[in-house]
């Protein structure tokens, strides 16, 4: 299979299915500049990293941490990390719990104990600039960066390997790829990796990414953007966006096009 083509096939695909909605320059933008292409400080990156944390499965519909960052932001002190970090999860949650009337307790448990270990990580730097180096040693061939993302889901809990996968290449680390439902999917699809695995699947994007010489983030977006339909940046949904229909035409296309 020519993975080059692969790629090619896809971007293609998501140019003529957005092509309605928004100019090509927009589409580009949106696949090739990280979320947090501005972070400069520690606490920029781990605002982000709250986001990233409740990313995944139904948190977003628990948490809803865009609804809530002003409330959140206040019950953490400003994002006091030293403060965050001397909490246990039963002080923090009870917190929410006072402040949102929370129904759903083993979700924002989980999420409360992300949020203190993701403090503690974040001090174990002296600032930004030992953050960003640390980061950016690992920064240098496919086996450090796989090895780095895996380090980070045993330091901060809950976390995983796609979620620290999504935290690297949303702070800039364009090698980065999340092998999230939707790439899983794909990759199976294509026969390039098992469902169930995610790192096949980050290691097929990486492939399929410098093949087509791209970053890997350009190749997630991409991916993501034709399977959601949501270009959230400039509030556009495509029909049937959230549908699994998306996926499903997509896949098939690909079949016809590669199997």
């Amino acid at each position: 299979m020519d993975l080059k083509k692969v790629y090619e096939f896809s971007y293609d695909y998501l140019l003529k299915a957005a092509n309605a909605c928004l100019p090509e320059d927009k589409i580009e933008d949106h696949v090739s500049i990280p979320d947090a292409k501005n972070c400069d400080s520690i606490i920029a990156a781990y605002e982000f990293l709250l986001v990233i944390l409740q990313d995944f499965n139904r948190y977003p519909n628990v948490i809803k941490y865009f609804d809530r960052k002003d409330e959140i932001k206040r019950i953490l002190h400003n994002y006091d990390l030293a403060y965050i970090a001397s909490l246990t999860e039963d002080e923090l949650y009870s917190s929410f719990q006072s402040t949102f009337g929370l129904q759903t307790k083993t979700m924002w448990k989980k999420y409360s104990k992300s949020i203190i270990t993701g403090a503690s990580f974040m001090l174990t730097f002296k600032d930004y600039n030992d953050f960003k180096s640390t980061f950016d040693s690992f920064d240098n061939n496919d086996m450090t960066r796989e090895a780095f993302a895996l380090l980070l889901s045993t330091k901060i809990y809950n976390m995983g390997f796609a979620l620290a996968c999504d935290w690297l290449k949303e702070l800039g680390y364009y090698h980065y790829a999340k092998p999230d439902t939707h790439t899983k999917d794909i990759c199976a699809a294509l026969n390039l990796s098992a469902n169930d695995d995610p790192i096949g699947c980050f290691e097929a994007m990486v492939k399929i990414a410098k093949s087509a010489e791209v970053d890997a983030y350009k190749v997630d977006k991409v991916w993501w953007l034709i399977c959601t339909g949501n270009f959230y940046r400039y509030n556009v949904k495509l029909p049937l966006a959230g549908s699994p229909k998306l996926k499903e035409k997509f896949i098939s296309a690909l079949k016809k096009e590669f199997l």
